[in-house]
């Protein structure tokens, strides 16, 4: 993975196999990764608002350093490699989408911003969340 999220300028986090289990001290990002990874399977909600003590995601994670927010994950699926991007569309941050298998730029058939998390996943994004 690879982003332009929040604190993460450009940063890079390889997971493994299985469970990965990140340790590190407060303000390292753990947390911020965690919202990166849910924003690209499931995409940011820019309807949301915020409120009293409640920042939206589309503001909470704006890049520090003022850019776009954008990022790249490449997995493995039904036993290919794809790569998912997501970056701005107009003003919607996370707006433009796109699904390839890796190294051809060749679109994946079905996977959409839509249904990208759902499809990966298995479970909705309520469930995720959880």
């Amino acid at each position: 993975m690879t982003a332009t999220f929040g604190k993460l300028q450009g940063r890079s986090l390889e997971l493994g196999d299985g469970l990965n289990i990140i340790e590190a001290p407060n303000e390292t990002g753990k947390s911020t990764w965690c919202a990166f990874l849910k924003a690209m399977l499931y995409g940011i909600d820019t309807r949301d608002r915020d409120r009293k003590g409640y920042l939206a995601d589309k503001n909470r994670y704006q890049p520090w350093n003022g850019g776009a927010m954008e990022g790249v994950v490449e997995l493995e699926w039904k036993g290919e490699g794809i790569t998912l991007r997501r970056g701005p569309k107009g003003s919607a941050p996370f707006g433009a989408f796109s699904a390839v298998y890796t190294g051809t730029e060749e679109a994946v058939p079905g996977l959409t911003a839509a249904n990208c998390g759902e499809l990966l996943t298995g479970v909705g994004r309520e469930v995720f969340e959880r």
